[in-house]
C-alpha cells in the first residue's frame, strides 16, 4: 500500500512525463508475462529514435497527473489494468514498436492514445505505424533535393563528353 506522500509524487512524475510527452499511448497488458513486459520494454528500447518509456500506473494516479497537459484526453482509455507507453520525440517509432508487438501477443491491446495533442483510437495507431520514420522521410527529402543536381551534373558531363568526341573528330579531319 502506498502512502499519500508515495501517491503524491508518482503523480508528479506522471505529469511530468504527461507534460514532455508528444505521444502516450494506453495499453491493456492483461495475460502478458514478466518475460513478454521485458520483452516489450527492450523491443521500445531498441527503436533508435527517441527516448520511449513503459509504465504500469494506477489509474486513479494517472488521471490526476493528465490534468492540465497536452494528453489530457488520455482519461477515457484509463479503464482496467493500463499501461502507459511514452514517446518523448518519434511518435511513429513508438506506434510501430507497439503495433509490431500486439501481432506477436495476442493478450496485448492497444487501447488508445494521444499523439501531439490529438485523441488517437487503434486505427490511427496503427495507420502512424505504417508511416516511415522522421529519419527515412528526411532522407527522402534530401534524396528529392538532390535530384535535379544529380541530373544537371549528368547532362553537363554528357555534353563535355559529345563535344570533346566532336573535336576528336574535328581534329582526325583536319589532320588527314
Amino acid at each position: 500500500m502506498l502512502t499519500k506522500a508515495q501517491k503524491e509524487i508518482q503523480v508528479q512524475v506522471l505529469h511530468d512525463k504527461f507534460e514532455r510527452a508528444n505521444s502516450v499511448v494506453a495499453v491493456d497488458y492483461r495475460g502478458l508475462t514478466v518475460d513478454d513486459a521485458n520483452a516489450l520494454r527492450a523491443s521500445l528500447g531498441k527503436t533508435g529514435e527517441g527516448q520511449i518509456e513503459y509504465n504500469v500506473a494506477k489509474n486513479t494516479l494517472a488521471r490526476r497527473a493528465v490534468v492540465g497537459t497536452p494528453t489530457e484526453g488520455l482519461t477515457e482509455f484509463l479503464v482496467g489494468p493500463t499501461a502507459l507507453a511514452f514517446s518523448f520525440d518519434e511518435p511513429s517509432a513508438l506506434a510501430k514498436a507497439l503495433v509490431d508487438f500486439s501481432k506477436d501477443n495476442e493478450k496485448f491491446e492497444i487501447k488508445g492514445g494521444v499523439v501531439d495533442g490529438e485523441l488517437a483510437d487503434l486505427a490511427m495507431i496503427k495507420s502512424l505505424a505504417a508511416l516511415p520514420s522522421r529519419f527515412e522521410l528526411q532522407g527522402m527529402l534530401a534524396g528529392t533535393l538532390q535530384a535535379p543536381m544529380r541530373n544537371l551534373a549528368g547532362t553537363l558531363n554528357s555534353l563535355l563528353g559529345y563535344l570533346r568526341n566532336a573535336l576528336d573528330a574535328r581534329q582526325k579531319q583536319l589532320e588527314s
